[in-house]
Parts: structure tokens; sequence; C-alpha cells
């Protein structure tokens, strides 16, 4: 063979799985199995971690192609410049990791298996918090849907703990070639006289180990997904179920239509219509509304308290207020026609919404049918960090207020009900082109009920009226990415020394 087609074969079948291993349309196995490919490619030389990166923002810019087609009347793919600059600021993660892992590729086997995956947890830990785009780059967004492991990693770890267990899988995958090498499997030099059948070899080796790590993890999982509080054992629905209400969702058009968001009686009709018909709450989806200026503000506000009083209902409403300064706004207003929630969106979404962001302060109030209510909008379910104040504040019910367009929508809501999971609280969430619906703190659990909503519609879901589940994660934060990334950092570190300490004993004997 060629050694130009030995060294680099991988390239095209990295390209094209890279398309469906991330962004809108990818498949899950794919995801999970391309962290390992992408190694297996880059720790052959040293330009090959430059061209994974390369391959892998192309890819990226493929698969997520029509993030910015806000333009409903435009063709699709308006902005593929802003979409490859995007590709290439995440991927900057991935070419870190990739570095190290080649770095560290003459070490023993547990530094080659376990550095890569503390470093591509807390990287993306960090690419979250410091970068305006929050986690919705994050690679491991397709696979949120298996719900035990999800349940688990995210419940402990967050996120973080899921980009390990995924990363650790693919560098365990990778010993396997030691099988075909040598006569024991995945042992260390230095064993390898010793009998396969000593049980030393069991505990030295990686694959058991994480098979070992793996059930634990789904076995924990598969506790908190099948047995609800309460159920066991073999508990009869009525002794268990909590009491569910109904519950209202108005979808506005978002901002693409001002036309239709200045038409204020139009949305207060549909409002008025869910009250009428037993909801409890409703939310407005991001954006439903638009006013000019505080007094148009104030008007919308009465109508809204008016309404609220006379159906004896909570309504959350949402507005573009344009001026004097433009804000992106969520207020609840209660069965008393008082104002509960007055929240500015905190984080604005980069290229799209020009508007200073509000407080970094998640608001939340108590109410005697629902419990403590919290509220935010759209891409603040993206950042985690924010997010935590759910659990700092015991907060039982978060509304998320969404808007999104061309292709994003249930990508979008799948990443950000994971905050649920990891925070342990019940969301209702009411999005214009996603999801709209109950997101449980369990993964697919009993009450989950979402649906894709479209423009200028309502809908109403049943709400189970409970408090919010303990979860570690809530209490510790991400301090798990935190000291993944330390000990990463601190593995790659100690190994730089160790070939300086090297080169200097080398040149004294010189």
């Amino acid at each position: 063979m060629h050694p130009l087609l030995r060294d680099h074969w991988l390239v095209v079948p990295l390209f094209a799985i890279g398309i469906f291993a991330t962004g809108f349309h990818a498949i899950p196995i794919l995801t999970a199995l391309y962290p390992a490919l992408l190694l297996h490619y880059s720790r052959k030389q040293w330009r090959n971690v430059l061209f994974a990166y390369v391959i892998a923002s192309l890819s990226t810019t493929l698969a997520i192609m029509g993030m910015f087609d806000g333009d409903a009347e435009a063709p699709s793919f308006q902005h593929p410049g802003t979409v490859f600059g995007l590709s290439l600021f995440g991927n900057v993660v991935v070419l870190w990791c990739l570095a190290v892992d080649h770095f560290m590729q003459h070490t023993c086997i547990w530094q080659r298996i376990l550095v890569f995956p503390c470093l591509w947890a807390g990287s993306w830990l960090l690419f979250t918090a410091l970068a305006p785009f929050g986690d919705i780059y994050v690679y491991s967004n397709p696979v949120l849907g298996w719900s035990d492991l999800v349940q688990a990693a995210a419940t402990i770890g967050g996120r973080p703990m899921i980009d390990f267990v995924l990363a650790l899988g693919s560098t365990i995958l990778l010993e396997l070639k030691h099988s075909w090498e040598a006569p024991v499997f995945l042992r260390d030099e230095e064993d390898a006289g010793e009998p396969i059948s000593n049980p030393i070899h069991f505990w030295k080796s990686p694959t058991p180990l994480y098979a070992i790590f793996i059930g634990i993890l789904l076995f924990y999982g598969g506790i908190q997904t099948s047995i609800y509080p309460g159920s066991f054992f073999q508990v009869g629905y009525p002794d268990y179920v909590p009491e569910t209400v109904p519950v209202g969702c108005v979808v506005g058009p978002g901002n693409i239509n001002q036309e239709l968001q200045l038409q204020h009686e139009h949305w207060f009709n549909k409002t008025t219509k869910l009250a009428e018909a037993g909801a409890k709450m409703i939310l407005w989806s991001e954006e439903t509304a638009q006013v000019h200026d505080p007094d148009e503000e104030a008007s919308l506000l009465q109508r809204g308290k008016d309404i609220a009083k006379e159906q004896s209902v909570y309504i959350a409403l949402t507005y573009d207020l344009l001026g004097p300064i433009q804000q992106n706004k969520l207020v609840l207003i209660t069965p008393k026609g008082d104002i509960g929630i007055d929240y500015i969106k905190a984080h604005p979404v980069p290229f799209v919404e020009p508007q200073p962001a509000g407080p970094n302060v998640l608001p939340f109030v108590d109410t005697p049918e629902f419990g403590r209510v919290g509220a935010a909008i759209c891409f603040d379910f993206n950042f985690p960090s924010f997010m935590l104040q759910s659990s700092k504040n015991k907060i039982d019910l978060m509304l998320q207020a969404s808007w999104t367009w061309g292709p994003i929508g249930t990508y979008h809501s799948q990443g950000n009900a994971l905050r649920a999971v990891e925070n342990g609280f019940t969301m209702l969430r009411c999005g214009s082109q996603g999801l709209s619906g109950v997101f449980e703190p369990v993964a697919n659990g009993l009450f989950t009920q979402h649906l894709p909503s479209v423009n200028d519609n309502d809908y109403i879901f049943n709400l189970p009226l409970r408090k919010r589940r303990w979860t570690l994660y809530g209490f510790i934060g991400d301090a798990f990415g935190y000291v993944c990334l330390g000990l990463g950092v601190a593995a790659a570190g100690y190994r730089l020394y160790k070939i300086i300490q090297e080169r200097r004993s080398s040149n004294i004997e010189i």
C-alpha cells in the first residue's frame, strides 16, 4: 500500500461520518464513535492532528450549515462564512485535546486512556463557560436520548460527565488494538509473561473496569428512570401518581413577523381561550409580542393583568421592548394581577440579538399552586452555570419561552431539556419552531409531553405538581468537569516536565 494512502485513508470516512456525528442530523452511534476515529487518525503523526482539526471543522460546517437561517423568505444556508468561522472556533477544543493526546502516547496505558477523556470533558465545559455560545456546540448533544446513561451521568456530574463517558469509551476502544499484537488482552509490557488467568490482570485491564463503570451508571440511571418516588414495590397508580393540572402554551411568531407581533389582542384571545379550557398557567413563546416604548409596555401588561385576574390564571407574557433600550422580556403575572417575575434575557444569541444582556440572575417566585417557579428565555438554558441557580434556589418549576429558526428547533430543545435532568426541576417549555411541552427531571419520564410547535398556535399540556428532585450535580455544580480539566492538564504538564528532565540528563552525560 502506498504510504500516503496508508496514513490518510481515514480522511474521507472522517469527513463523511463527521457530518452525521455532529449537528442537526446526527446519528447517536456515530457521535459515540467519532472521537475514536479522530484519535486513531491523529495518533499516527503530528501533522495528522492539524488535518483532523480541519476535517472536523469542515464536517461540522456542513452539519450545522443552517444555524443562522433566520430569514424565512431567503434560501437555505444563508451565512456559510459565519458557520465556518463558528466551526473553526468550536473545534479548537478538538485540536487541543487531540494534540495533548498525541503528546501523551508514549506513556503508561492509564495515561493514554484517561488524559483525553479528562481534557475532553473539562475543555468543553470551559468552552461553554467562556465562549458566548454556551453548550449549543458541544459534541454530545445527539446522544441525549440515551435515557439511562444520560440520567445517571447528568445528575452526578452534568454534561461534562456525559462527555467524559463517551470519550473514555473511545480511548478504551482504541486500546483493543493491543489484543491483536499480544497474547494477553490489554496488558502492560511488564505483565506479558504472566498467565492470562492471573486475576491481577483483570483489575489492571481498562476494558473490564470500563464495563463495570458503565454497568454501575446504567444501573443507577435505570433506577431513576424506572422507579418513581413512592412507586416501589408495584404500588398502584393512584397511590403515587401526583396531581396534574392543565397548562397552556401560546406560540407566537418570534422576531420574524413584526406585523403579527403587534397584534396584541390576537395573542390575548388565544390566552383567554386556553384559560377557559382549564389552563392554570399560560406561557407565551419568546418574543410573541412587541412594544415600542414603556407606555405600550404598560398597556400590554395591564391587559395581561386583567385577564389573569378575570380567569384566575398565571400568565407569562413575552415581548420585545424596542425603546429606549431594546430588551427581550418575560413577565409572569399572578392570578391576583401582581407581577411575580420581571425578567430580561441574560444571554442574547450572538450575531442574532444585538440588544444588551440582562442581569445574570435567575428570577423566581413562590406560588401556592406550583411551588417555587423560575423563568428564563431560550438561549439562557444553554449556559449550565447560569441554570445552576435553579438548584441553589430550589426551584420546582422552570418556565422556558423560546424561539428558534431554520433547522435548529429539535436540536436546541433536546439540549435545553438536559437542564431539567441536571437540576431536578420540571420544565414547561413554549417554543416557536421547536419543541413545546412538559419536560421532567427524569429523561423520558412518565409525564414528559412534547410536540413540534409552529407559529401562531396554542396547546394544552398536563403538568405534574411536585417538588424538585435533589441531584448531586445541583449540589457540586461543575466540579466534576473542572477536576477533569485539572487532572488532564496536570498529567500533560508532568509529562512535559519528565521530557525536559530526560533531555537535561542526556546533555549532562554527553
